[in-house]
């Protein structure tokens, strides 16, 4: 075997490795599953993201701006690196935003200063009741185990104000606990529920969804598809 498939064979191997122990050591522990892989892949995950068209992003971001006055306050579950999404909503709201992974909020602090941000899983989030005008969920939610997914929708409608707006892209996919290796070279978590039932939790949740469709795009020469969603309190 050549040098340099050998050392690629060999970088795989490792990256299975690491994956596996991970899955064993945080395996009631995804939250720092997902902690460790943003951390390692920020910088990259953040110019990934600006290179990568998604026109659902524009599509219900504007949607929201359309129903959501200037000024309003809202509440972004999972920022990431803050960019594009966080800075967009920090220019026109008054924006509050977690994410799990310190090094992704490095970055967003750079990116949408006027925001307020926090390092925390979402699911572990504490807000008064009514505290919100919006809440928003970019591409976030599949990365928190099935069995949070119904308190924090509940936390969600808690946090809204009456006739406040919850946002959200969810994968429309039926898997558990599934864990991958290489995900912008890094291990990740995964969880979902499939279509029907995600609209079920959220009108379970007391929501209303007044807006929903399945949006796809192509990431890296595959098809992802997620749905989104637009739901009042």
């Amino acid at each position: 075997m050549q040098t340099g498939k050998l050392s690629a064979y060999g970088k795989r191997l490792a990256r299975r490795f690491s994956t596996k122990m991970r899955s064993i050591r945080y395996r009631n522990q995804p939250e720092k599953i997902v902690a460790m892989g943003y951390d390692e892949m920020a910088s990259n995950y953040g110019q990934w993201t600006l290179r990568h068209e998604r026109p659902d992003r524009e599509k219900y971001t504007q949607l929201l701006m359309d129903n959501l006055p200037e000024g309003s306050a809202l509440l972004e579950l999972g920022c990431g690196p803050g960019a594009p999404t966080t800075r967009t909503l920090a220019e026109r709201y008054k924006v509050t935003a977690n994410d799990i992974s310190e090094s992704c909020l490095e970055l967003a602090r750079k990116n949408a200063p006027s925001a307020n941000l926090i390092l925390s899983d979402m699911t572990s989030l504490e807000f008064p009741a009514d505290s919100f005008d919006a809440v928003v969920a970019y591409y976030s939610f599949h990365h928190i185990p099935r069995d949070r997914y119904e308190p924090l929708l509940k936390n969600i409608n808690s946090w809204l104000r009456p006739g406040g707006i919850f946002m959200a892209a969810m994968y429309p996919y039926d898997m558990e606990n599934l864990v991958t290796e290489d995900w912008h070279g890094s291990t990740m978590y995964w969880s979902s529920f499939d279509e029907n039932t995600t609209l079920q939790l959220v009108q379970n949740a007391g929501l209303t969804v007044i807006e929903q469709s399945t949006e796809s795009a192509i990431e890296d020469g595959k098809e992802t598809t997620f749905l989104w969603l637009i739901a009042r309190k």
